[in-house]
């Protein structure tokens, strides 16, 4: 298995760029992907349409596509609910005692 390092000197190589120039690119793209996925409003109450809109879907050549579904929202969404319901109950619970 190849490490970062490992794939930084094949492609600086392959290209004729500096090592570091290649690090700092790949750096660069997958913290670009990490904050198009963190800032997606997904802790927000979302109608459909306003999911649709979103775009949740990142696709990475060679790898694939990293993508929500508006069926796994509704999931999480409704057993962080659940959970979120369990632990008023449970805070009832204890300010009662």
């Amino acid at each position: 298995m190849k490490t970062l390092n490992d794939i930084i000197s094949e492609v600086s190589r392959e290209t004729r760029l500096p090592e570091a120039l290649v690090e700092k690119t790949y750096r660069a793209y997958w913290k670009a992907v990490r904050e198009h996925i963190v800032n997606l409003p997904l802790k927000q109450e979302l109608t459909d349409e306003e999911f649709k809109l979103l775009q949740p879907n990142v696709n990475i050549p060679s790898l694939g596509k990293l993508h929500v579904t508006l069926e796994r929202y509704k999931r999480v969404k409704k057993s962080f609910h659940k959970v979120e319901e369990l632990k008023n109950l449970k805070e009832k619970e204890n300010a009662s005692h």
